[in-house]
């Protein structure tokens, strides 16, 4: 090839790298004085799944990763209060499974649980390969997450640390006292077909088990009782990823002694359930949970006396119920 020709394209390939390296840096820059310096700042993103990192480190027995089914779903304080172990529900609104992904990483940077649970409704929410790209970029740059900070910027920090000091009273369970009511119907038919999981969704999810597993973190898949978004297609696709991967399972729909009554228990018709609901679903997997990962009854231990001290707000809160 002519040299002539040649030296602009090395020109234009030398400068579209300084380019993009001097990007980054901007970015970076950026995204260091952008990033909250305390975690209750207001335009922070997903604020109560974020909610554990002030959770002391090495306190959690359980972590519960999901959606909006998740958090209506799990109570940890009502699972402190019957079998007093503490929890927390690190679940956002339609939760991609790549951004469960990065909770699960950051949560066990600082805890050490016995268990980590996944709900499975965000199993089979499906993301295009933006949505995993995003959630990189977003981990890398934080200024793609927090860019509505400048109404309420502070003067630039050269020291500036991050203060996890907001602390979630609910540990990340969402009170829902609203009754729609649904059918009592026979959501749940047996049957041998299979719903496939998307595959880029699967990869995740080998991935975070894989990740739990070298950690030395068993892992448990649950479905919670949704009369709109779960079916025996669904469970059976799930319980055949469990045994791929060496994940529990455990279908939260086909527990008859819950006894869910659709007319009662749920928030909106059978999507998510109400409170009613959740006490239902606590009762039956803190005892679930309790019994079958040898967890151990705290509410003595004097380190945990301020999870004592939650059941009184807790019951107060939802005494309506």
């Amino acid at each position: 090839m002519d040299k002539k020709k040649v030296k602009p394209v090395v020109q234009k390939i030398i400068g579209s790298i300084i380019f993009i390296l001097l990007l980054a840096l901007v970015l970076l820059l950026l995204s260091y004085w952008f990033a909250p310096s305390k975690s209750e700042d207001i335009t922070m993103q997903d604020v109560k799944p974020n909610g554990v990192l002030a959770e002391p480190d090495q306190t959690l027995d359980v972590l519960l990763f999901g959606d909006s089914e998740a958090y209506t779903a799990f109570s940890p304080v009502q699972m402190w209060k019957e079998q007093g172990f503490p929890s927390f529900v690190c679940a956002s609104s339609s939760q991609y499974i790549s951004l469960t992904e990065s909770f699960v990483h950051q949560s066990l940077d600082h805890q050490s649980p016995k268990v980590v649970i996944l709900e499975t409704n965000a199993f089979y929410r499906k993301m295009r390969s933006d949505n995993a790209l995003i959630t990189r970029l977003e981990n890398m740059f934080s200024i793609l997450q927090f860019h509505n900070r400048w109404k309420t910027m502070s003067p630039l920090r050269l020291d500036k640390n991050v203060s996890y000091n907001w602390k979630d009273d609910m540990k990340g369970y969402k009170y829902a006292k609203l009754t729609t009511k649904g059918k009592n119907k026979e959501y749940m038919v047996k049957t041998d077909e299979i719903e496939p999981i998307q595959k880029k969704n699967t990869q995740y999810i080998e991935r975070i088990v894989q990740y739990c597993h070298d950690k030395g973190v068993k892992v448990l898949f649950v479905s919670t009782p949704s009369s709109k978004n779960w079916n025996y297609k669904r469970h059976n696709a799930v319980a055949a990823l469990a045994k791929k991967t060496g994940a529990d399972y455990l279908d939260l729909n086909l527990e008859k002694s819950i006894q869910i009554d659709w007319q009662t228990d749920t928030a909106d018709a059978g999507d998510h359930l109400n409170f009613r609901g959740t006490k239902k679903v606590c009762s039956f997997l803190g005892e679930y949970l309790y019994k079958t990962y040898q967890l151990e009854d705290k509410r003595n231990d004097p380190a945990y006396s301020e999870w004592n001290n939650l059941i009184d707000k807790y019951e107060r809160l939802t005494a309506e119920n």
